[in-house]
């Protein structure tokens, strides 16, 4: 058995009432069970548009929109086990901040979630560790490793993230950090976030998303989302027609089926043409498929960064009228599709 487990773990509120530990009224269930250690103070790191970062004056039970309120260990543990029987949920996320101990307590969260379930997925999200860490993650039961990049660019990085966020983070070791995990966890069981609206130009988004497919890390797409009391909360949600289009010609590059080199920018980094069959288009719009959530398999993270009215990720399969006004917000950038 393991020893000194963490007595508290925040649970996101959607997965808290799927696990029958909250009651909330969701549009959409989680299919992964979103947890975070928990620690009564703010990160050590500075990431601007975060609620829980050193210098945020924001809530910091929040991730993005979501709210991850805190509840025993043990009885989380117990409600897990029985969702996870029931196939209520098909994976386990760990996210975190950063803290004296962290590793120790999420090494310490994953042995007991291995312990309780079994077989279940266990994807754990940390900034760029050692692998000496990475190596005890995968032996506590962890089958996949995100090391959120967030930004698209090193510029970018170094401005929400960075040397000029006053934060510990940098570009290089994280993407040391990518490498490093990918030795040891294996290609496409390594996973990123990017976070699109921070200041990126389409050229550096589908520049990161090649180079991200030729390492096989696999990614997570997120839309900037405006908090209060972070120093990002008068930026604005990037436009849904770029995102709309950005979404398309990362699923096209992570199906293989284009490349860098055949997409077209203008001077500014904006796309203008990319070199792919209409009808190929026509049809993958038609399914809906790239325009719902990525990242690890079976996670939906149901309006984590957009609110049921206004929707960057879906979280299940697209309805028809849903496809319908993709389709609308991508003809605003390709003209035959009007």
């Amino acid at each position: 058995m393991v020893k000194d487990i963490p007595k508290l773990v925040r649970v996101s509120l959607g997965t808290a009432t799927v696990l029958g530990l909250d009651l909330a009224i969701l549009k959409e269930k989680p299919t992964t069970a979103y947890l975070q250690t928990y620690w009564d103070g703010r990160c050590t790191a500075n990431c601007r548009f975060c609620a829980q970062s050193r210098d945020a004056d924001a809530e910091m039970f929040r991730v993005a929109r979501a709210f991850y309120p805190a509840y025993p260990t043990q009885k989380v543990l117990k409600a897990l086990k029985k969702a996870w029987t029931k196939k209520k949920i098909r994976r386990v996320c760990f996210q975190t901040v950063n803290y004296p101990g962290m590793l120790k307590e999420l090494k310490t969260l994953v042995r007991h979630v291995k312990l309780f379930l079994g077989d279940v997925p266990i994807s754990t999200s940390t900034h760029a560790i050692p692998r000496k860490e990475l190596e005890e993650l995968k032996k506590a039961g962890a089958t996949n490793m995100v090391i959120p990049l967030d930004a698209c660019s090193e510029r970018v990085f170094e401005e929400v993230k960075g040397v000029k966020a006053g934060g510990p983070y940098r570009w290089v070791s994280h993407w040391k950090a990518l490498e490093e995990a990918l030795k040891v966890f294996g290609g496409w069981k390594v996973g990123t976030h990017l976070i699109l609206g921070l200041g990126e130009t389409e050229f550096e988004a589908v520049q990161i998303f090649q180079k991200l497919y030729e390492k096989k890390v696999y990614c997570g797409l997120f839309a900037f989302t405006p908090i209060k009391g972070t120093p990002l909360q008068n930026l604005k949600k990037p436009p849904i027609e770029s995102y709309r289009l950005l979404q398309l010609i990362y699923h096209l590059i992570f199906s293989g089926e284009l490349k860098v080199e055949d997409v077209r920018f203008n001077s500014e980094g904006y796309i203008v043409d990319f070199n792919c069959e209409k009808g190929k288009i026509l049809r993958l719009v038609e399914t809906g498929i790239p325009f719902q959530t990525t990242g690890c398999p079976n996670c939906n993270r149901p309006f984590a960064t957009e609110s049921p009215t206004e929707i960057y990720n879906y979280p299940r399969a697209l309805k028809r009228d849903e496809v319908k006004l993709v389709k609308k917000q991508l003809a605003k950038r390709i003209s035959w599709l009007k």
